[in-house]
């Protein structure tokens, strides 16, 4: 009877989980799926010769020196000319069927390891890196840039094999090559024909399956959309005779009207974006400065003033999570490695550098950076440092995506609400990040892979990976797949009062989570309240790995002390677990757990700051 009762809940479940994703959204996947199994897109997308160039250049570098590339902007491994496009480098395994077509490959490959892995080097990151030392004066990029750009298109054959597998990865290699051409000389005005080609067959790729992407509510149909805006519009103004301009012309209309309806609709009204995670909100921040960058070198008309506003929204959310010290911010949700358009080899956890990118665009102000300014403003002459400096960040509430931040002199802190209007991939309801003089004290533990371990997959998502109360050993919310939880949480109540914040939950289970965050001169008063659960609630602190010291009723090490008080008795016990501040990087960090199995508890967590 408990078994069939429990299947009815799993069922009731996802059903309505499918409602909230959107009944047209799950459409629009199921057709994705059965067009791939009965064959349309091999139909519709035939595999085709390989593209041919030369693309930037007539001559070509030997094969053979080695280069070092950024992998997920950490990880430098070291490449002969020109790279091996299908290696997994961390396991050594590489994906041997490259002339399959791309829907019959695999989501997840068994031996290959995380198909990020691959997908890395075709992303085309490094081109644009290239093209800005080719810029600064190292001419024999440019040869080298030729050669490997050569070796792409012959071993991956339109449509054919894992690097054309998905949309968002084609239409950022287009942006990508965009964003090379105006760095090097002329390329930019007089492409060459293999450039024109190059692009047309990858927007022709991203087309038929746009609807697919855009059932995400995800940054693909932004990537996706973008790409098709740019790279159509270069065609019309760069093509050589009609065809090439109606084509165009057509792509970039497709792409400007889903750009507008997908700002309107991820980006909400208080700047959140859909995806809950700092640096998929500031991929989206890069990617629409791009996009408006472009339109103005081009002399293309206006988008829409919602557009507009959504942008703006979006910066001034970018500006609020970051440090002003380290320019570092929340290790909030998904976490992929992405970052965008970075050609001056900025720190990975640097927000600075985005957020000066889209206040210039956007909002017509300077963000300073010591002196530094992001390549993009420069590649298309916008001088950033006459313009009015941007207003320090304040203390908001932002009730549609789920946030609440306090600010002070020394440092800021963020709750995660538990509001959930698109489809949570954490179970971080009521996390709480602690900044203050540059120090993450309260953080994250990350996201470290797509396809990792079972434990690693099941952790770093999970409650136990966030700052906040895991009641009974389980997580918020009931895990329905890789990506997705179900049974969203809803808040009970939320408010923001000058320095304090609070907001409340009650699971599916029926345990309730109450959390109070208050700023007092010098310390942090976080008071938890917890009823409902059946045996144990557990409340994390994960913190900075140093040195830490354990007493009865309190942490402390040089800068900090967190006291706990509760109004029943309460186990304190300092572990070690895992935290990923990159991708594919994990280490253990020390973690206060504090362990409530009473009902109807009360605890005090006071981080006091020493001078």
């Amino acid at each position: 009877m408990n078994s069939a009762r429990a299947r009815k809940a799993g069922f009731a479940c996802r059903l309505a989980t499918c409602y909230r994703l959107g009944l047209g959204n799950v459409f629009a996947v199921i057709c994705y799926r059965l067009l791939k199994k009965v064959g349309y897109y091999r139909f519709r997308l035939p595999v085709s010769v390989g593209l041919e160039g030369p693309f930037l250049t007539s001559l070509c570098a030997r094969p053979g020196d080695r280069f070092s590339v950024c992998y997920f902007g950490r990880h430098e491994i070291e490449v002969i000319s020109p790279p091996d496009w299908f290696c997994n480098p961390w396991t050594g395994e590489r994906y041997s069927d490259n002339f399959r077509h791309w829907s019959e490959v695999a989501d997840f490959i068994t031996g290959l390891g995380d198909i990020k892995t691959v997908w890395e080097l075709s992303r085309f990151d490094w081109l644009p890196r290239m093209a800005w030392r080719y810029r600064q004066g190292d001419k024999e990029l440019l040869e080298v840039m030729e050669l490997w750009l050569r070796d792409w298109c012959r071993k991956n054959p339109p449509n054919a094999g894992i690097n054309w597998k998905c949309g968002q990865e084609v239409g950022l290699r287009c942006l990508n090559l965009l964003v090379a051409l105006l760095a090097i000389d002329d390329s930019f005005i007089y492409p060459r024909p293999g450039i024109l080609r190059f692009l047309a067959a990858h927007l022709e790729r991203i087309v038929p399956t746009l609807k697919y992407a855009m059932a995400q509510d995800n940054n693909h149909g932004i990537s996706e959309a973008a790409a098709l805006y740019a790279a159509g519009y270069y065609l019309v103004l760069r093509g050589a005779d009609r065809n090439w301009q109606d084509k165009g012309r057509r792509l970039a209309s497709l792409g400007q009207a889903w750009l507008e309806n997908r700002v309107a609709k991820l980006i909400l009204a208080d700047g959140s974006f859909s995806q809950y995670s700092l640096t998929y909100h500031r991929m989206v921040v890069d990617e629409l400065s791009f996009v408006e960058l472009f339109r103005r070198r081009c002399d293309l008309p206006a988008f829409s003033e919602r557009f507009y506003a959504r942008a703006r929204a979006a910066v001034e959310w970018l500006g609020r999570m970051v440090d002003p010290l380290s320019g570092d911010g929340p290790n909030l949700g998904p976490n992929d490695g992405t970052h965008l358009f970075n050609l001056d080899g900025s720190p990975y956890r640097d927000f600075r550098g985005s957020w000066q990118l889209g206040s210039a665009v956007f909002m017509g102000k300077f963000v300073d950076r010591q002196g530094v300014v992001h390549p993009l403003l420069e590649l298309f002459a916008l001088n950033p440092a006459g313009l009015p400096r941007v207003d320090p960040p304040d203390s908001a509430l932002m009730p549609d995506g789920g946030y609440a931040c306090i600010r002070h002199t020394d440092g800021f802190a963020l709750l995660r609400l538990p509001v959930c209007r698109f489809r949570p991939s954490h179970a971080d309801g009521l996390h709480l990040d602690i900044w203050h003089e540059g120090v993450n004290w309260a953080r994250d533990a990350g996201s470290f892979s797509y396809n990792a371990d079972t434990d690693s997959m099941r952790y770093f998502p999970g409650t136990a990976a966030h700052n906040t109360v895991a009641f009974d050993g389980r997580d918020q919310m009931p895990r329905l797949g890789r990506f997705l939880y179900g049974t969203w949480l809803k808040p009970e109540h939320i408010a923001f009062i000058e320095d304090s914040m609070s907001a409340s939950y009650r699971d599916i289970f029926g345990a309730r989570h109450k959390r109070k965050v208050k700023w007092e001169g010098s310390r942090w008063v976080v008071t938890d309240e917890m009823s409902g659960f059946s045996d144990e609630a557990v409340i994390s602190w994960h913190l900075p790995d140093i040195d830490w010291y354990l007493g009865k009723q309190i942490l402390y090490c040089d800068r900090l002390t967190i006291e706990v008080r509760a109004t029943k008795g309460v186990e304190l016990s300092l572990e070690t677990m895992p935290e990923s501040r990159h991708y594919l990087e994990k280490k253990l960090v020390p973690v206060l757990r504090i362990s409530c199995q009473a009902p109807d508890m009360k605890v005090e967590s006071i981080f006091n700051f020493k001078p």
